[in-house]
């Protein structure tokens, strides 16, 4: 009988444990290509829910849940925001020339989401890109600023090529290369 007090104590202790911390690792997934026909960058993100509504929350002033917003809600506004300055693509372009004349910084614009029954959101967002040179300078700090363990993976689609960077609160910031 002693025994089983003691396994019982031992497993609420080890529930109630893990209960209080949540999730010890955080990850999003996001993938961004260059449409070079429609002159735009194209992209999603995948995360979880709870954590970006917590930190739109916290910091951004969102009071509503995501799960009750439509993508032509008012709030999609801080969404937006919270993804320009959290993911950040900066590349060489050209205003008036065949050559690299200033860079360039994406605006993205979210152009649908879906919060799926596994608990994750995918964003869904572009960017018009004209006359997009050498290399793209990508900042991944989605989510870092509510969980310092964070980490993101971003694949860049450009014509046949892919390449996937992991990004973490020390490594945020990674170049892709612009193959002919």
């Amino acid at each position: 009988m002693n025994r089983f007090i003691k396994l019982l104590f031992i497993s609420s202790c080890l529930l109630v444990t893990s209960v209080s911390w949540g999730h010890q690792y955080f990850f999003a997934f996001a993938e961004i290509e260059y449409n070079e026909m429609g002159q735009k960058f194209e992209g999603s993100v995948v995360a979880t829910a709870h954590d970006l509504e917590l930190s739109l929350m916290n910091s951004f002033g969102l009071q509503t849940k995501l799960e009750k917003l439509t993508p032509e809600s008012a709030e999609v506004k801080i969404i937006e925001a919270y993804l320009n300055k959290y993911l950040t693509l900066r590349y060489g372009c050209s205003f008036d020339s065949n050559a690299v004349d200033a860079y360039c910084s994406a605006s993205w614009t979210i152009e649908s989401f879906q919060i799926m029954k596994n608990g994750t959101v995918e964003l869904y967002f572009t960017s018009a890109a004209k006359h997009v040179y050498t290399l793209i300078q990508v900042d991944f700090r989605f989510l870092m600023d509510a969980f310092p363990d964070q980490q993101n993976k971003l694949t860049f689609i450009y014509r046949e090529d892919r390449e996937t960077q992991s990004f973490t609160k020390t490594q945020a910031t990674h170049y892709f290369a612009l193959k002919p």
